[in-house]
């Protein structure tokens, strides 16, 4: 795979004069809401500030929150103050199918598991793959349909 890679890097720029042309995407989805982006696909972001997440849609060049409330998404767990190893969960619900769904814990995507009954209404759970340290934690639930989003955090402190 690397002597391919050599090969391909090896025939850029032959001849005479090689030009670059540098095409600039869209902006970081935390200019849009501030915070720090926790997870960015081709279409949807996830951006963390403080002990709130919004879910963004790319729109043209501007990334939007969405607020339409269309995805719901339910934190089961964890809740006030938990032990270094705990799991977390949370319920995922919209009118039209979901397409995916993530959780995180500081910013850590954590390894989910889940299912459900419907492609409209499902539960993710899963676990941080080391004991937390003790403190405040932050953390996010993500889910989508094919139009809407929707992203929550809730603050946790590990004893």
């Amino acid at each position: 795979m690397l002597g391919l890679l050599a090969l391909v890097a090896g025939g850029c720029g032959s001849g005479k004069s090689a030009s670059t042309t540098t095409t600039s995407g869209p902006p970081d989805p935390a200019s849009a809401v501030g915070g720090h982006t926790i997870y960015e696909g081709t279409e949807w972001a996830v951006v963390v500030k403080g002990g709130r997440a919004t879910a963004l849609h790319l729109v043209g060049d501007s990334w939007q929150p969405d607020r339409s409330g269309r995805v719901k998404v339910v934190f089961l767990g964890p809740r006030g103050t938990v032990t270094p190893v705990f799991q977390m969960a949370a319920e995922l619900s919209a009118r039209s199918p979901l397409v995916e769904s993530a959780l995180w814990v500081d910013g850590v995507e954590l390894l989910e598991k889940g299912g459900g009954l419907t492609a409209t209404r499902g539960t993710i759970y899963g676990a941080p793959a080391r004991p937390l340290g003790r403190g405040r934690h932050v953390a996010v639930a993500y889910a989508r349909t094919a139009k809407s989003a929707t992203a929550v955090a809730r603050v946790f402190r590990v004893r």
